[in-house]
């Protein structure tokens, strides 16, 4: 640290604009002092943390110079030249010896430096380089960087983001240039997704139920009407079967020999015994066909789909009687 910049701490907040606040002022001497001495104890960190509150609490241009000084030795030489030229700009009262002397800070520091220059079409784009922030699209002026690979982006409410990496060499101005395309017409660029094709089986595709909502017995609403008519069906063949079977023995003890109702009994009570057969039959081939049709519908209902009964074979017991 040179003397230039020690004496500059120490009487940089007595020049201030007439309608200064004198609270203000104070405060920021107070903690250019202390920014001061922990600048010559070498903690510098310390040092411009007290720097930036000074600026923030009397927001002198000539503090950018100490603030300068600081990030330059804090090996922050990007932030360093800014704050230099920003005190050349604005401090135009300031001693020729400290301009001198931030003249050569900007000289040293451009010499371990290049720049970006970045052009975008999307007027009030955001532009940040390396994620930090570098002001709104057009930029006037070319941007400071340390020579290595940075990422370059610019964001803005009405467009995709656009993104590019840029290489910068020492002493050189690379360019970027960044293009944001409106969102409606990054969405129609956008590829679509190839659709999946299935085996036509006639049924109607839809979202498979969650998982968390729904349970294995639920979201089956035709599995379980196809299982209560299977229900009522078997209590009907069950019925029927009971009904025949009663009554074949009552004619087999009044009429019938053996396990026949043959000659004894009359057509009409065998007829009235072969018709109740029938029916317990049809109950059971209906039972049968439902029982099925019961165990398809609990099979495709516990997949993504949809699915309608249709009718299809049926097979089952059938009531069997000896006359």
């Amino acid at each position: 640290m040179c003397a230039t910049s020690l004496v500059l701490l120490t009487v940089l907040a007595q020049a201030s604009p007439l309608t200064a606040d004198p609270q203000a002022k104070a405060q920021a001497q107070e903690l250019l002092s202390q920014g001061s001495k922990l600048y010559h104890q070498g903690d510098l960190a310390g040092a411009l943390e007290k720097f930036e509150a000074a600026y923030v609490a009397f927001p002198s241009p000539k503090l950018m110079f100490n603030i300068g000084q600081a990030k330059r030795d804090l090996g922050r030489p990007v932030e360093a030249i800014e704050a230099f030229q920003r005190f050349l700009a604005e401090a135009t009262n300031a001693s020729p010896e400290t301009m001198a002397e931030a003249r050569n800070s900007v000289a040293e520091l451009r010499g371990r430096l290049g720049r970006i220059r970045i052009d975008c079409e999307t007027a009030g784009a955001q532009i940040a380089v390396d994620g930090k922030s570098v002001g709104l699209a057009p930029l006037p002026d070319l941007i400071w960087a340390t020579p290595s690979r940075h990422q370059v982006t610019a964001k803005h409410v009405s467009a995709a983001p656009a993104i590019e990496d840029v290489e910068v060499a020492v002493g050189s101005v690379s360019t970027v240039n960044l293009r944001l395309l409106p969102l409606a017409a990054s969405v129609a660029a956008a590829p679509a997704p190839a659709p999946t094709s299935a085996p036509n089986l006639g049924l109607q595709a839809a979202p498979r139920p969650s998982a968390v909502s729904e349970g294995w017995w639920l979201g089956r609403k035709w599995t379980w009407v196809a299982a209560g008519s299977t229900v009522l069906l078997a209590v009907g063949a069950i019925s029927a079967g009971v009904l025949m079977q009663d009554k074949f023995d009552s004619l087999r003890s009044s009429c019938g020999a053996g396990n026949s109702l043959r000659p004894g009994c009359p057509q009409s009570d065998i007829d009235s015994v072969s018709s109740r057969q029938t029916i317990a039959n049809v109950f059971w081939v209906l039972t049968a066909a439902t029982a099925v049709t019961t165990g398809v519908l609990f099979y495709f209902e516990s997949r993504p789909v949809t699915v309608a009964p249709v009718a299809g074979g049926m097979t089952g017991f059938v009531a069997a009687v000896r006359y």
